[in-house]
């Protein structure tokens, strides 16, 4: 009686699901053999999904001080975690926040920082839209940002709508490397920092961690790490199963853990229940769950309650008739012994593989292409693909059934995403592994041929991506050396972007098609990718790479212009790996060959030489003329200038008694030769020396002062941190009231930190707070 009883009940909650209409005709148009998966619906989530919605709370409290936190998602493929997210999404767009995604993509590792551009792209764009605070936030952006806001375009195109246009204004700092991503990840935080608040917090969604590259989990530790960015909701998911201790996802998590600053909250979703089990099958086949309840069951024990794959085993027993709707008893039925019975798939996947396999050779043959990218593509690849003569059928028009068949969806871009990873690897599985070199290597070849310029040059990183995978199977030599010129161009384009790893990978597969015999006839690429792969790996820390790829440079090369790039790097390298004497012996001898010798030990008298050269040359100059002094243009001089300036900064740390010699000789060239944009830190490091050495505040504020001219005049902001910290943290004290020192040791900072110079913005902070 309590069983009818509550049967009767959910009839009357929910009539349009459990009560038929007795007036239909047997051929009515509604579709009585369509499962109705209910994707609105969360099946056993009720704790995760209050979790979730507390946390929210917390950063949009204007009442909560530390308003950032950062919530992960774990468990298996197909359990439901990126549902989880998605199911609240609206609501906290509607409780005012700005919900944004990104995807990391197994396929698309190598293509840097895609998942985060692509969420702070669509931020970008939010702001844009809104056209009540469009003002607000366009001030707040611009005001954050400055001019280095550009730097920051060029890789998040809807950030050029909030910043006004700039003609003729300062020209960027010129950055590159480790501080090139300090940079970047600094003006990121200022960003999100200037447009966050609690009544439109940011929540930041990145799906497939385990898949990220080592870019993104540094900048997405940057992110969650930083103690003024207010505000943020971070939540990402991975797959537990697929993350192994060591790997470069934990290693980040624990580094946000030993930094303390953001409280992190962990969800663990498992598959279902065998009453969500139930739930779901009630629902997807409008039959009350005790009438589903044997059925259920069955499905439960095939599956294991994971939610992926059972909607597709339920869908795979539909397709195969083992599960019905009679239209004359109008219900569901099913062949109870027989699905006990069935032999199925290990998987999701290779039931979906099967699944896929049914489908009209056209849309076969689509699904194969749409995989080879992962799991998404943009349409106007797949367009520039279909022009070649070569396909017959139209690779878009065959993935428009696709999405009619619910395997995909067309998402803005525009583009085309399986519905889920495990379609995507059932699509791909379509492909023997015998034959997916040779295909990538088809797909990246039509690509490569059918695009014009601008089309390689917007997507190069796709191009490449899938020409590198079928590499192995080019034969023509010449065609080997093109695709590593294409591949240095990549690395190239990847550094700017400070995706170092991947640069590195592209680099190094360039590498890879080259011979020795190249260096003889493609002289200047070889040198190329190996200076280029080596400054990489001297970004990553991998030194043990950067001397074998230096040294094969350095033995190939004939003259020393072909060995400076090589052994700048070496001695970078050397010195931040704490090999400073291996560092200063090669720049010493690098120094004697560009004409400018330096003794391998310091006495007194030889600095008493070199300041008294130094003061016979400045005699001979007006003020005037030191203002005016030619720009260098001697090549060997310029290089020597590289040199030495790099040099002072390991001798001020580790050898003091070599600064005012390489002060001098710095200033030596720059007053017999002309200057450049190094010279304001000779004239700010003597005016140090002499200040130190002779006592001689007078001359020293003076040169400081020439120094500050030529950071006008070069506009050279990425030496004002060097500049300013000579200036006002050691001479300008002797002659100006401390204070007013202050602003300019605060722009030095401020300065500092935009252009990823964050070791001397640390020193300026030093003396800014005394």
């Amino acid at each position: 009686l309590e069983e009818v009883q509550e049967d009767l009940q959910l009839m009357m909650s929910n009539p349009e699901k459990f009560l038929a209409d007795s007036s239909s005709a047997i051929g009515s148009t509604k579709n009585y053999q369509s499962l109705n998966i209910r994707t609105d619906i969360l099946y056993d989530r009720e704790e995760e999904t209050s979790t979730l919605l507390e946390v929210f709370s917390q950063i949009s409290s204007p009442s909560c001080t530390n308003r950032s936190r950062m919530v992960l998602i774990s468990g298996y493929s197909g359990t439901g975690k990126s549902s989880l997210v998605r199911k609240l999404e609206h609501e906290f767009i509607r409780r005012g926040a700005r919900f944004v995604s990104g995807k990391f993509d197994e396929m698309q590792q190598i293509q840097p920082l895609s998942a985060i551009m692509n969420a702070l792209n669509e931020y970008c764009n939010l702001l844009a839209h809104d056209t009540v605070h469009i003002d607000r936030n366009r001030a707040a952006v611009e005001e954050a940002l400055g001019s280095e806001g550009q730097v920051l375009a060029a890789l998040i195109p809807n950030l050029s709508r909030l910043l006004a246009e700039t003609i003729g204004g300062p020209p960027l700092a010129e950055v590159s490397g480790r501080e090139a991503q300090h940079r970047l990840a600094f003006l990121i935080r200022l960003l999100l920092r200037s447009t966050c608040s609690s009544s439109n917090p940011i929540v930041l969604f990145l799906d497939d961690l385990q898949w990220a590259d080592s870019s993104s989990l540094e900048l997405m530790r940057s992110l969650v790490t930083d103690v003024a960015l207010d505000n943020m909701l971070f939540v990402g998911c991975y797959r537990d199963n697929e993350v192994e201790p060591g790997h470069s996802l934990f290693e980040c998590l624990e580094s946000i853990r030993r930094f303390g600053i953001t409280p992190i909250t962990s969800i663990c979703t498992s598959n279902l229940n065998m009453a969500s089990v139930n739930a779901l099958i009630s629902d997807a086949l409008s039959t009350l769950p005790r009438a589903t309840g044997s059925l259920s069951e069955a499905v439960f024990q095939k599956t294991g309650g994971n939610a992926l794959f059972v909607t597709e085993f339920l869908t795979s027993l539909r397709d195969e008739g083992l599960l019905q709707y009679s239209l004359s008893r109008r219900k569901w039925e099913w062949e109870m012994e027989h699905i006990r019975s069935r032999t199925i798939a290990q998987n999701a996947v290779d039931l979906m593989t099967a699944k896929l396999l049914r489908l009209a050779p056209e849309v076969h043959q689509a699904l194969r292409v749409a995989s080879a990218f992962g799991a998404h593509c943009l349409e106007e690849v797949l367009q520039i693909y279909d022009t070649d003569p070569c396909h017959l059928s139209s690779t878009v028009a065959a993935l428009d059934i696709a999405v009619a068949e619910g395997l995909m969806a067309k998402v803005d871009g525009p583009a085309y995403r399986f519905s889920h990873d495990q379609i995507q690897s059932a699509a791909y599985k379509l492909i023997l592994e015998s034959e997916r070199e040779s295909f990538h290597l088809h797909v990246g070849k039509s690509l490569w041929q059918q695009s014009s310029e601008d089309e390689i040059d917007e997507y190069l990183f796709v191009i490449v991506d899938q020409l590198h995978r079928g590499a192995c199977r080019i034969s023509d030599h010449e065609e080997e050396i093109r695709l590593a010129e294409l591949s240095l161009t990549a690395g190239r384009k990847a550094a700017e972007m400070s995706a170092f790893l991947p640069a590195s990978a592209y680099l190094q597969a360039g590498i890879g098609l080259i011979s020795d015999g190249d260096w003889e006839w493609h002289r200047e690429l070889c040198f190329d990718l190996y200076n280029w792969c080596a400054e990489m790996e001297y970004i990553l820390g991998k030194f043990d790479e950067v001397k074998a790829h230096l040294e094969e440079v350095i033995k190939k090369g004939r003259t020393l212009r072909e060995k400076l790039r090589a052994y700048y790097t070496f001695v970078q390298s050397s010195g931040s790996h704490s090999n400073t004497g291996d560092a200063f012996a090669t720049a010493l001898m690098v120094l004697d060959n560009l004409g400018e010798s330096i003794p391998s030990e310091v006495t007194q008298l030889e600095v008493q030489q070199e300041l008294l050269a130094t003061q016979a040359l400045l005699r001979t100059k007006t003020e005037g003329e030191l203002l005016q002094l030619k720009t260098m243009s001697d090549i060997d001089k310029r290089e020597a200038m590289r040199f030495l300036n790099l040099l002072l900064l390991y001798v001020y740390a580790e050898r003091k008694e070599y600064f005012p010699i390489m002060a001098c000789r710095m200033l030596q060239l720059s007053l017999s030769y002309g200057v450049c944009k190094e010279s304001a830190v000779a004239f700010g490091a003597y005016g140090v020396s002499i200040c130190g050495l002779l006592g001689d505040t007078s001359n020293a504020y003076r040169f400081g002062k020439i120094a500050l001219s030529l950071l006008e005049r070069f506009q050279a902001k990425e030496c004002l941190p060097r500049v300013f910290v000579a200036f006002y943290g050691f001479i300008a004290d002797w002659t100006d009231p401390l204070q007013s020192s202050l602003p300019c040791l605060e722009q030095a900072i401020n300065t500092g930190l935009s252009t990823g110079n964050n070791e001397f913005a640390l020193v300026n902070a030093s003396y800014y707070q005394g």
